[in-house]
């Protein structure tokens, strides 16, 4: 029975079924978009601080040694300082994407009624049930190719820089250092751009499932017309579906 409902469910869903979806807090996420979006925040902002970390590292780094018999010197003091202060914007954008990116593929959601006490999800078998889900399968393969696009990005780093780098291994200590910077740069890139495209499969495999959940019979598209009193929307949308079935009854006569 529930797979024949399934069949059924040949209607896009409405406006008002995803208002009341969302009026619920049933809103499609991603995590696998969220974890990009803050990855890419935080490689950018490294990528622009780069030079002001690595000057307070080096800084507090030559500090710990000088002054190691006395760890509470002004100048390592003066050195944790600054190197702190470097670090605090990149957690601050760190903070700021993590609580912007959920809201990429649904925006705000504002929903009191999940807070309400809902017995249905203390049900033990819902877990076992979605093992065997599609989304479960789909989180399985997703974990596998995640796995193989991040394997294959090192993999191209390794190729394509090992060499140049081994070239410059009794050069100078600064074009050594300079060539590995932008070594490691190219991989994370590359990494971003593999973890790019798992996070853009996530996301539409969410947002289609999610219109497919709310999906609607034929049959309840005609009570929500009666409920609605024969809006506009509501009425074209019947029409167009009268047009495509062919010749047959008048809208008026379905909705009545």
């Amino acid at each position: 029975m529930a797979e024949a409902s399934d069949l059924s469910r040949t209607e896009p869903a409405s406006p008002r079924r995803l208002q009341q979806a969302r009026s619920a807090g049933d809103v499609p996420r991603s995590a696998e978009l969220a974890a990009w979006a803050v990855l890419l925040s935080a490689l950018g902002m490294l990528g622009w601080l780069a030079p002001r970390l690595i000057d307070a590292l080096q800084a507090l780094t030559a500090a710990a040694f000088i002054h190691a018999a006395q760890p509470f010197s002004p100048v390592f003091l003066e050195a944790a300082q600054a190197a702190l202060w470097a670090v605090v914007p990149v957690l601050a954008v760190i903070f700021v994407a993590a609580l912007v990116a959920p809201m990429l593929l649904s925006g705000w959601v504002y929903a009191p009624a999940i807070t309400q006490a809902d017995l249905t999800r203390a049900n033990p078998f819902k877990p076992l049930a979605r093992l065997f889900s599609a989304d479960s399968l789909f989180d399985g393969a997703m974990a596998l190719l995640k796995l193989a696009l991040a394997a294959a990005a090192v993999g191209w780093a390794l190729e394509s820089g090992w060499p140049a780098l081994q070239s410059l291994a009794g050069g100078e200590p600064a074009l050594a250092l300079d060539a590995s910077a932008a070594w490691v740069a190219r991989g994370l890139l590359a990494l971003a751009g593999a973890l790019a495209l798992a996070a853009a499969l996530d996301a539409g495999w969410r947002w289609w499932r999610y219109l497919r959940r709310h999906a609607m019979t034929w049959q309840e598209v005609v009570a929500e017309a009666r409920e609605a009193e024969g809006s506009p929307e509501m009425r074209a949308r019947l029409r167009s579906r009268q047009q495509q079935a062919g010749p047959g009854r008048h809208v008026d006569e379905v909705i009545g």
